[in-house]
């Protein structure tokens, strides 16, 4: 059964409808209604405070909060004391022993020439290889290298932290504007709702009308509370980049302004070759492996070592029973297993992966720099 409305809309006359349409236009709005309430009322009470920075400030907490940039700076400071260790090799073994001695029963002393029952013993010894096949100088060089990759790891890693940081930042400014665009159509479809309302008393809408706009106005604020989400997403996304304790937003000055570059593309191009973390990260770890495979060919070399020590020994105490000794000692495998072989094909092998790593490398920045460049 169909009902005719004689009112008009816009000096145009109101078009036939059924009731089931009108229906279901109350039903969708009632469902939507009943929506944005219990989402409105979940929200209630879930308001947290927000900390707002500027971007050098979130910059500035991610370089000291950032789980990944404190990875990095961990394993800068591990490559820095393997280059200690490295240097000291370099440097004698030094060692003390003592020792003292007393059994209910007699034994010979230190000297073989009477019986005692307590003894005193003090020795002072150093060890120094003076030559190993040149495997210390190759694994200083390669730990200086390590140090070398590490920093530029670091850098790496800190301007990945960056490029993010500001990609999170400007993502919540973008997301706090959407949200006053959303907040500006709610308000729009407030004003279009009340004009058809005074229109229907007028006798010039139709109830569909009405309910299309009640419709379009909780459509709206569905929109608004979506926004308002994702606007709260994008703090939290901020907040977990910079790696702080509190959530964190924008500053309401903020803007997404674009920043004109201060260098040409040939420019940009040349710097990136030159100092980009990536082919500087790639180059010193082809370096170090070339030094691996040197430190593994010192085993076809032999190996010198000096040693030298004073000891004391008696049955009273201070001891004044001295002796000292001095040694030279000398080794060179002839065999072993073919273990020298398998190093030094290991070692050479991983030097070829790390230069086609590098190659590797120098062709992703020159990609990576043309889709960056051309954003």
């Amino acid at each position: 059964m169909r009902t005719l409305e004689n009112a008009s809309f816009g000096g145009r006359p109101a078009t036939l409808i059924s009731r089931g349409v009108v229906r279901r236009l109350a039903f969708v709005v009632a469902i939507v209604g009943v929506g944005l309430a219990m989402s409105m009322g979940q929200l209630v009470g879930q308001q947290i405070t927000v900390r707002q920075v500027t971007l050098d400030e979130a910059i500035s907490l991610a370089r000291q909060r950032n789980p990944s940039l404190q990875q990095a700076q961990t394993n800068l400071e591990r490559a820095r004391f393997d280059r200690l260790g490295a240097v000291g090799t370099f440097l004698p073994d030094v060692s003390l022993s003592y020792g003292y001695s007393n059994s209910s029963t007699g034994r010979l002393d230190p000297t073989g020439q009477g019986i005692v029952a307590t003894s005193y013993t003090a020795q002072i010894g150093a060890n120094y290889e003076l030559f190993s096949g040149f495997r210390r100088v190759a694994d200083l060089k390669g730990a200086r290298l390590g140090v070398v990759e590490q920093s530029a790891r670091y850098r790496q890693t800190e301007f990945e932290t960056i490029r993010l940081v500001k990609q999170a930042y400007f993502n919540a400014v973008a997301a706090r504007e959407l949200v006053q665009v959303e907040q500006d159509r709610v308000q729009r479809q407030e004003d279009q709702l009340n004009f058809v309302q005074q229109q229907l008393e007028l006798g010039r809408a139709t109830r569909s009308d009405l309910l299309r706009s009640q419709v379009d106005l909780n459509s709206a604020r569905l929109a608004l509370l979506n926004a308002e989400n994702d606007a709260r997403t994008t703090t939290f996304q901020l907040t977990a980049v910079v790696g702080s304790q509190e959530r964190i937003g924008p500053v309401e000055e903020a803007s997404l302004l674009p920043v004109p570059l201060e260098y040409t593309r040939e420019q940009l191009l040349d710097m990136a070759l030159l100092a980009a973390p990536s082919i500087a990260t790639a180059t010193a770890a082809t370096d170090a492996a070339e030094q691996a495979v040197n430190s593994a060919r010192s085993a076809y070399l032999p190996n010198l070592t000096f040693s030298g020590g004073w000891a004391w020994a008696n049955t009273d105490f201070p001891p004044s029973n001295r002796s000292w000794s001095l040694s030279l000692r000398g080794s060179y495998p002839l065999f072993n297993g073919f273990r020298r072989e398998t190093q030094v094909f290991q070692a050479q092998a991983l030097a070829d992966i790390a230069r086609a790593q590098e190659k590797a490398a120098q062709l992703a920045l020159r990609s990576d720099f043309e889709t960056a460049y051309s954003t």
